[in-house]
């Protein structure tokens, strides 16, 4: 089915990606003319000034080039289904990214996930299967994803196999600098990349990409393992004891205070989904809280990539939080087993410090800081997290919470933490009912990432444009 993009007086579709990609900029040096008739030392000495120049452009550029690429590491370019109208109703299995080169096309990663009518991903693996007889097709629910580092060169419209065609435009805004990549409908089946950036182990609930594994029990996470040196997978040892939530609030106008951690979640269901470029892993969950009293059931979302994940909670209140608790405190903690060796740093610490050895003025100084993200600098490897929230929770403070100690923190598998890290949340007096969310991101960056540049790339998306192919 030929259906070129232009043919159907499909405009320019500009949007800003969500997440973008490590771009780097080719630079070229030209020496300039020499006067032939100059002595013979001048055009030697003229010739290996050239050379030194040209070697020295060379070098900047390629340092320039690797700190572009740093800042967009790993970033992932996400289209909307509502952006490709043209192949609105084209099967899936029929349709290619394509990169090229040299006249020559190839495929690259990619990836489409559907949303059901509600707006609910359409998983694979699933207790009761979510039905959406348009899951093979492309619709105006679909997402289109891709590492936008695969993105190449610019393609002519007759380099490409089909008519049927859109090309991509990826723009870094800072670096200026820009890649493309075609999406294509064959008339069977498309030819596919082999490589599968992420992996899902259903039956340890873990998946792993490129640097780190993550896995969870009953809910939680309690799994993060980084790559060997030299390794092909993240099957290091466990740095990880659990994420501890705990929550704290007074109860009958103040006359009981109680307090809740993670061992009362409940989880009722885990569904997932694996492509080349992620894994979404969708559990319903609710908290025990005693008294006859339990929370709503919410939905938490993770989605895994090659390089970060994302991970989701969203819950509804049919009244205010504070209806029948006051003074709630609730913190998110990673306990970790062992950093030793590894350094800690915030947006506004002048200079990372050891986590061990390091001052307790270091300590306090963090636990009073409202700071977006903090990072965990190892050997090999950045560790960066952050944390947001809906706009609904705009009221509630948000600060760090550093602790290391052996004293136990139970429940927990290994006494103490070395460290424990998150965040803490107070003032929860006017927030309403209703839905609210919060998400945290959690990055694994190469040790050589400037994550201060990498981190302030996030509010800078790229610039993403759908139109058809140039002749």
């Amino acid at each position: 089915m030929d259906r070129p993009l232009a043919a159907h007086g499909i405009p320019q579709v500009h949007l800003n990606a969500t997440a973008a990609d490590a771009t780097r900029t080719e630079r070229t040096s030209q020496a300039a003319t020499r006067n032939a008739s100059a002595a013979r030392p001048k055009r030697i000495r003229s010739a290996a000034l050239a050379c030194r120049l040209s070697f020295l452009a060379i070098a900047l550029g390629a340092i320039a080039g690797h700190a572009e690429a740093a800042a967009r590491f790993g970033e992932v370019v996400r289209i909307s289904g509502g952006d490709l109208e043209a192949f609105h109703g084209c099967r899936i299995d029929r349709l290619a990214l394509l990169v090229c080169a040299q006249a020559s096309c190839r495929p690259i990663p990619f990836q489409i996930d559907a949303r059901d009518a509600a707006g609910n991903w359409v998983l694979d693996q699933v207790p009761a299967r979510i039905a959406d007889d348009n899951a093979a097709v492309l619709d105006g629910n679909s997402l289109l994803l891709f590492m936008a580092e695969d993105a190449g060169a610019r393609a002519h419209r007759t380099d490409l196999p089909s008519a049927s065609a859109a090309e991509i435009q990826v723009q870094d805004p800072d670096s200026e600098s820009t890649r493309w990549a075609y999406l294509v409908e064959f008339p069977a089946a498309a030819p596919r990349s082999q490589v599968s950036y992420v992996h899902y182990n259903a039956s340890l609930d873990r998946a792993r990409g490129e640097r780190i594994g993550l896995g969870f029990s009953d809910g939680i996470p309690d799994y993060l393992a980084l790559a060997p040196e030299g390794a092909a997978a993240p099957d290091g040892p466990n740095l990880l004891d659990r994420l501890k939530i705990r929550a704290t609030a007074t109860f009958l106008w103040g006359w009981i205070r109680f307090s809740r951690d993670e061992s009362g979640l409940r989880t009722e269901s885990v569904a997932w989904r694996q492509g080349p470029i992620r894994v979404v892993r969708i559990q319903r969950q609710w908290i025990h809280i005693g008294w006859g009293i339990r929370s709503p059931t919410f939905v938490s979302s993770t989605y895994f990539y090659r390089d970060f994940a994302e991970m989701q909670v969203r819950l509804r209140l049919n009244f205010p939080p504070t209806y029948f608790f006051s003074d709630i405190i609730v913190r998110a903690i990673l306990d970790f087993r062992d950093l030793a060796g590894w350094s800690l740093l915030t947006p506004s610490m002048s200079r990372a410090f050891p986590i061990d050895g390091s001052p307790a003025q270091a300590h306090a100084a963090i636990n009073t800081s409202t700071d977006p993200w903090f990072a965990l600098a190892g050997p090999r490897i950045t560790l960066a997290q952050s944390m947001s929230a809906s706009p609904s929770l705009a009221t509630v403070r948000r600060r760090l919470l550093y602790r290391q100690s052996r004293k136990g923190f139970p429940p927990e598998a290994v006494p103490g933490e070395q460290p424990g890290i998150g965040f803490v949340w107070d003032r929860w007096e006017h927030v309403a009912a209703g839905t609210h969310a919060l998400e945290s991101r959690s990055f694994a960056l190469p040790a050589d990432v400037d994550v201060r540049a990498f981190m302030a790339a996030r509010n800078r998306a790229l610039q993403v444009t759908v139109q058809p192919p140039g002749d």
